[in-house]
């Protein structure tokens, strides 16, 4: 699965291979990413919907710079569920002009507003979540959506840009929703 990846959510952590007789095993963590909310200097893992984000060290990702995955294309294996959480897999940095399939997108409550995760209909169908962390209002969001998919919060519809970067609020209303 080809995916562009937009955004990335606040929780980074690696983990190492557990065979410490392995001279290399510093050498070959394994970097996770996922939804967190931050209380000025503490990190809350108020996870609703459990979900992470793998770099492994042969993916290309270099923990030193995160931000420069930002924009990127990289091959990921499909979101899979394992042990309560969902997984997502990055294996290698792609050619920009490689045509993605999907997205990966992080959403929270100060760009998008407020979204109703307990009503109906606040997402399209295609909309697949990685993680979320939910705390009264607050929440943060990743998830992969596809170039026609949407997610609904109190400010309006959110949707892809023209040029696949970025979400924007969209004008016109979907199949017949407010």
């Amino acid at each position: 699965m080809r995916v562009r990846i937009i955004g990335l959510g606040t929780n980074w952590w690696s983990a190492r291979p557990l065979d410490v007789t392995d001279p290399f095993c510093f050498r070959r963590p394994a970097w996770f990413n996922s939804a967190g909310l931050k209380f000025g200097n503490r990190l809350r893992l108020c996870w609703v919907y459990p979900g992470q984000v793998r770099f492994n060290c042969n993916s290309g990702f270099n923990p030193e710079f995160p931000q420069r995955i930002i924009g990127r294309m990289v091959e990921c294996n499909g979101p899979n569920r394992m042990h309560g959480r969902t997984h997502l897999l990055v294996t290698r940095i792609l050619n920009q002009n490689a045509q993605p399939e999907c997205y990966l997108v992080t959403l929270t409550e100060r760009t998008c507003g407020a979204i109703q995760f307990s009503r109906a209909g606040w997402k399209s169908d295609g909309v697949q979540l990685i993680s979320v962390s939910l705390r009264r209002q607050r929440y943060e969001l990743i998830t992969l959506i596809r170039k026609d998919d949407w997610i609904k919060s109190n400010l309006g519809i959110w949707s892809l840009s023209q040029d696949a970067t970025r979400l924007e609020l969209s004008d016109a209303p979907l199949g017949g929703q407010e």
